[in-house]
């Protein structure tokens, strides 16, 4: 076998057919738009695939909660400098009392007719 200079395998790889068990954990930061007791709105830079379901780790004042999530719709919009963006419904699949408690402090602190919204938020 020829390796090219910027190949470093020492074996040789294998093309997998059909479907290989295993999972690919990847994290990226979401800005927060708008929450709710049964979901929310973010942007992101990546589009996300609508029915797909997601881990997502909400984080305020140190402390961090997770939540299952389910995209329901997504939209792509563009940034003021052009950049393509999309925001992306989520419903919340079971939250745990902790996700709970956090959303239902940000709506006491911040509560627009029972919403948080990032951008009105001091």
């Amino acid at each position: 076998m020829r390796r090219g200079m910027g190949d470093r395998r020492l074996r040789p790889r294998f093309d997998v057919v059909g479907q290989l068990a295993g999972t690919l954990d990847a994290s990226i930061s979401m800005g927060l738009r708008d929450v709710g007791r049964f979901g929310a709105q973010v942007e992101s830079a990546v589009q996300l695939v609508a029915g797909s379901v997601h881990r997502a780790i909400f984080s305020c004042d140190g402390i961090e909660a997770a939540v299952q999530v389910c995209v329901r719709h997504v939209k792509p919009i563009f940034s003021s400098s052009g950049e393509q963006r999309f925001l992306i419904g989520v419903e919340f699949i079971s939250p745990s009392p902790a996700v709970s408690e956090m959303i239902e402090r940000w709506m006491a602190e911040h509560g627009a007719e029972g919403t948080y919204l990032a951008g009105e938020a001091n």
